[in-house]
């Protein structure tokens, strides 16, 4: 009798790169060196906001080891970058707009000579007014940091009519919040190597779009694309820090220029005063509601500090504004938000990408609205979360929705009606939090999103997988190989994954808006699926079976039927051949989304899905200090279907760790265009003393269009941690916190304030 061949989809994998990582043999960007390779160091402004009137380099190019001092001249091609806008230079050579803007780079025989030229190189600078906030770059007759102004971008939401249910409203809450500029903090710096391979520059460093970033780099270097080749080597971390551009075209140039390897790696400092961070958001929020809690309207405003370049700002901007009101339901709601040009660090793409600072800021104002009301916050919620078929913010109907799921479900693990207030001494005061929030999946608003795979059976019966999708720690690779071991019967360990080079693989999109799941997972299903239905065609005449009649199963082809014939999947691949059958097909996923109307800002298609969860959290304040511990944090997480289980517990857990130092510690501290923390010293991010055992409860409501039901989850477990903690203190101290992080001063100014 025939069983059941067990399934891969929802076993937990052991990851593939484990052992390497382990013992130290994966080699990544910093690793790729040889004694023939030269060096780059990169010239940097060290003015936030100045006129470059002159670029001397000649006693760079004298110091001991330096072949050349490469700029803007040099490159070839278009002297910008940009993901959305191209507004970024290269390299500059009339204005520097933040402190770190690159002029140039030095090509030295040694690290260290580089390193020391790039203090050779004169610059005489003009400096300009530093627009160091949004107030500033806002005022009247403020210079312009860009030609067309400081204003980079509006968005807006019309739906009801907001204004006049507020004015007929039973209760009404206002609230203010102040969001801090925040580092991605990947481990992993900014370091790559590059050579010129015949007429070809390739190039490996760690992006989160390698095909992308092809296009920015051979448009800089006026080559075309296919002269370009980038690689992505082994990753630790991303976090939406590498959707820029960062060490690629300097890269590129100078292997150009020299025909050697060269390479380069960021200092610590470097990699945080160089790169994007998280938009600072400054967010008021008007909510309204009957007298038993039935929300009405929302008035949200949203001023976003974009800092000296668009980066993916005007994406960011929008999916705050069409995330204003999470997963909850509201028929009138008015959105305002405006993203602003400053001197400041650029901002960009960073895990939570605007939905994270509207998490805090809804539930902000639902906790206020049950204060007021004084309703049970879990109650207020129940009453208000949407249901299956209900719409978000955007007038988008979601069929299948769970945020009440998984709230029920934190409040269950929590035993949220039975919490002790228990004082452990009595200066420590104890509180509760808990969210709920959403995350729309993918791109979104019509961009022509996409990702395509290519799936071949191997002779011998393994097969191989071609994804351009990058591995950045999330398990990437294992999900592609569990997805074609369950279409075509074998393991997972029979799998081969080749992955994000440019010249083997087809693009995939970006590892970011948590799509690689939906996206690559759906399309590497689809190239499966047809290698499946090619094997079963020729099966079928071997078998002299209809292909419905056949299955494919552990190495096999056989008949459904218990008892009938069977054949391998070695075999089979050479009959295939044999008849002309390639077994090699590649397929692309792209689903319709909805461009937003511009004088509302609705769509009924905004993003293809959403995503849900709840987090929970228990915390301890010290009155005196203002100091908090977090005992409990429970997350629970609606991912359509969970490939690899034990993968999707480690994304739960590393969101929800980094969520807790956005909400108690972590914040780019800024002066005048200056970032005073630039280190793992005086930037902190939690340790494992700071993090309590994470609570992780995966639920699996199956999504209509993800493979096998999967949404996946990158991005919200750092979007419910934050509100979740930040409401437990709150709770604690009675006092709402309206700043972020929660430091221990502004958690003690928050309680002296309340006194």
């Amino acid at each position: 009798m025939n069983h059941p061949a067990p399934s891969w989809i929802g076993q937990s994998v052991l990851r593939r790169d484990v052992a390497g990582k382990v013992n130290g043999e994966t080699r990544y960007g910093g690793d790729l060196k040889g004694p023939e390779v030269l060096s780059v160091a990169v010239i940097r402004s060290p003015h936030p906001h100045a006129e470059i009137r002159s670029i001397d380099t000649r006693a760079a190019r004298r110091a001991p080891g330096v072949l050349e001092v490469l700029g803007a001249d040099d490159l070839g091609g278009v002297n910008l970058h940009g993901l959305i806008h191209r507004d970024q230079p290269v390299f500059c050579d009339s204005r520097a707009r933040y402190l770190g803007d690159a002029l140039g780079i030095v090509v030295a025989e040694t690290p260290a000579q580089a390193a020391a030229a790039t203090l050779l190189v004169e610059v005489d600078y003009r400096p300009l007014p530093i627009l160091a906030t949004m107030d500033d770059a806002l005022a009247e007759g403020a210079p312009a940091i860009h030609p067309a102004g400081n204003i980079m971008s509006t968005q807006l939401i019309r739906k009801g009519n907001a204004d006049a249910a507020i004015a007929t409203a039973d209760a009404i809450v206002q609230t203010r919040l102040k969001t801090q500029c925040v580092d991605h903090a990947f481990l992993d710096i900014e370091a790559g190597y590059a050579r010129l391979v015949d007429d070809v520059v390739e190039i490996h460093a760690s992006g989160q779009w390698v095909h992308e970033e092809r296009r920015l780099i051979a448009l800089s270097l006026g080559l075309p694309v296919e002269k370009v080749r980038l690689i992505q080597p082994p990753t630790g971390g991303a976090f939406g820090g590498r959707e820029d551009i960062s060490i690629q075209i300097y890269l590129g140039l100078a292997a150009l220029r020299f025909g050697r390897p060269v390479r380069i790696q960021y200092t610590r400092e470097e990699s945080m005063v160089a790169r994007h961070k998280r938009h600072p958001m400054e967010v008021e929020y008007t909510l309204a509601a009957r007298a038993d809690g039935t929300l009405t309207a929302a008035r949200v405003t949203i001023r976003c500090d974009e800092g000296a370049y668009a980066s993916t700002g005007p994406a960011v901007l929008r999916k705050a504004a069409s995330h204003a009101t999470g997963p909850y339901r509201v028929p009138n709601v008015h959105v305002d938000a405006i993203a602003v040009f400053t001197n400041n660090n650029p901002t960009g793409a960073m895990r939570g990408f605007g939905a994270c600072q509207m998490g805090i800021a809804y539930e902000n104002a639902l906790a206020a609205l049950a204060r007021r009301l004084d309703m049970d916050l879990v109650d207020l919620k129940r009453k208000n979360l949407i249901r299956d078929g209900d719409a978000v913010t955007t007038s988008q109907i979601i069929p299948v929705a769970s945020p009440i799921h998984c709230l029920e479900a934190a409040a269950e693990r929590l035993d949220w009606e039975n919490r002790s207030y228990d004082q452990p001494a009595p200066h420590l005061r104890r509180g509760y939090g808990i969210s709920a929030i959403c995350f729309g999946v993918g791109y979104g608003d019509s961009y022509p999103d996409a990702s395509r795979a290519r799936v071949r059976l191997l002779a011998g019966g393994g097969a191989e997988v071609f994804s351009g999708g990058v591995e950045v720690g999330q398990g990437l690779h294992n999900l592609m190989a569990q997805i074609v071991a369950e279409e075509l019967g074998l393991t997972p360990d029979e799998v081969a994954v080749t992955a994000s080079d440019t010249a083997e693989t087809p693009e995939s999109g970006s590892s970011s808006a948590t799509r690689q799941t939906v996206f690559t997972g759906n399309a590497v299903k689809l190239a499966a699926g047809e290698v499946r239905r090619q094997l079963l065609d020729v099966a079928a005449a071997e078998l002299h079976l209809h292909w419905e009649e056949l299955k494919v199963e552990d190495g096999w082809v056989m008949a459904v039927a218990d008892g009938g014939p069977r054949i391998t999947l070695a075999d089979l691949v050479t009959t295939a051949h044999r008849r002309g059958y390639d077994l090699d097909m590649t397929s692309v996923y792209q689903p319709r989304t909805v461009k937003p109307d511009p004088d509302t800002g609705l769509s009924p298609r905004a993003f293809m899905t959403y995503m849900f969860a709840s987090h929970a959290a228990e915390v301890v304040v010290d009155l005196e200090t203002g100091e908090v511990v977090v005992e409990r944090l429970i997350a629970v997480h609606d991912v359509g279907k969970a490939i690899n289980p034990r993968e999707v517990a480690g994304q739960i857990e590393g969101g929800a760790a980094q969520g807790l130092g956005m909400a108690l510690m972590e914040e780019v501290i800024t002066d005048q265009g200056e970032i005073k923390n630039a280190s793992f010293t005086d930037y902190l991010i939690p340790t494992i003393a700071d993090v309590p055992w994470i609570e992780s409860i995966i639920l699996e409501r199956p999504d209509l269009e993800g493979p096998y039901g999967a949404r996946g989850v990158g991005e919200p477990p750092l979007i419910g941690t934050v509100p979740a903690v930040l409401g437990a203190i709150s709770d604690a101290i009675g006092a709402p916190i309206s700043e972020t992080p929660a430091t221990a001063e502004r958690v003690w100014s928050a309680i002296h304030r309340r006194a």
